[in-house]
């Protein structure tokens, strides 16, 4: 036991358990049985992937459970108060359903887990291209990866700041905790810089007079960031679209990141693609219907 447990510590100590980052390229050394796998062996800068690494990746992962008899997200802190981690998933795995005549897209259908305190479910929808590849996916986390540009989706979930809500805490409060370094989206390999909301708009506002009963109160933003390339010199724009919910306390979020050009062109395929995800994304009652 003294030896499986000194094993399990030098995997938690390991970048193994952080997917890499789309743009960044830093050179890691990994020691695995498959090979030495290094971040921009598995994701490269053009988005695709190198499956043979990603299925030694995925190999590192399964036997981390294996020996610590815990899931890889048992490693991280319960520090979702100032940080935004993985809404994890669940009561079982979700529904994967392709829908359309051509099937391009695929509606996500799934219960993740509810705020501290609350025993119930949380259920969650949101409908995203069918090529688009999972990721985390023994980890438990939500996140897909399109592999021809780098485009990611992330389900993230935060504790509201004291005497706040979804209303009225400050807009930069979610730019803060999406990339904070101990958020989720910094321990996949992502390395941010700035970080601005430049547009906020609460969609459905539940102090409104004509708010919907039962309300859940939804907020959409916009996040500016840059990520830093593995040379540490060039950054790269990118552009979040937050949708964000609010569940007791707890805050859920739909967040995607695109190359900023892109998203940035009127009627660009990558900012319709990514607004449909924002805009399909439904947490709680009404996620099923």
């Amino acid at each position: 036991m003294k030896t499986i447990y000194l094993i399990s510590l030098f995997l938690h100590g390991s970048t193994a358990f952080r997917p890499p980052q789309l743009q960044q390229t830093t050179v890691v050394q990994k020691s695995t049985g498959c090979k030495t796998l290094r971040n921009h062996d598995i994701i490269l800068d053009d988005g695709n992937i190198d499956r043979r690494s990603l299925f030694c990746y995925g190999a590192l992962i399964a036997s981390s459970a294996l020996l610590t008899g815990a899931p890889p997200r048992a490693f991280a802190e319960d520090n979702h108060q100032t940080a935004a981690v993985y809404a994890y998933r669940s009561g079982g795995l979700p529904s994967l359903r392709p829908i359309g005549l051509a099937k391009l897209t695929t509606r996500y259908e799934g219960y993740v887990e509810a705020p501290k305190g609350n025993k119930s479910q949380i259920p969650i929808s949101f409908e995203f291209p069918s090529d688009w590849l999972q990721l985390d996916k023994l980890g438990g986390g939500i996140q897909y990866v399109d592999q021809r540009n780098g485009d990611k989706l992330y389900v993230l979930k935060a504790t509201l700041p004291a005497d706040t809500d979804l209303k009225t805490v400050s807009k930069s409060w979610f730019a803060d905790v999406i990339l904070s370094p101990e958020g989720d989206v910094a321990r996949s390999g992502v390395v941010a810089e700035g970080g601005k909301i430049s547009r906020s708009q609460m969609t459905v506002d539940c102090t409104a007079e004509d708010a919907p009963s039962p309300c859940i109160g939804r907020r959409r933003m916009i996040l500016k960031y840059d990520t830093v390339t593995g040379s540490g010199v060039q950054t790269v724009e990118r552009r979040g679209l937050i949708d964000a919910y609010q569940i007791d306390n707890d805050v859920y979020m739909m967040v995607t990141s695109s190359n900023a050009i892109k998203f940035e062109q009127k009627g660009s395929r990558e900012r319709e693609t990514v607004e449909n995800i924002c805009q399909t994304f439904k947490v709680g009652p009404g996620a099923f219907s």
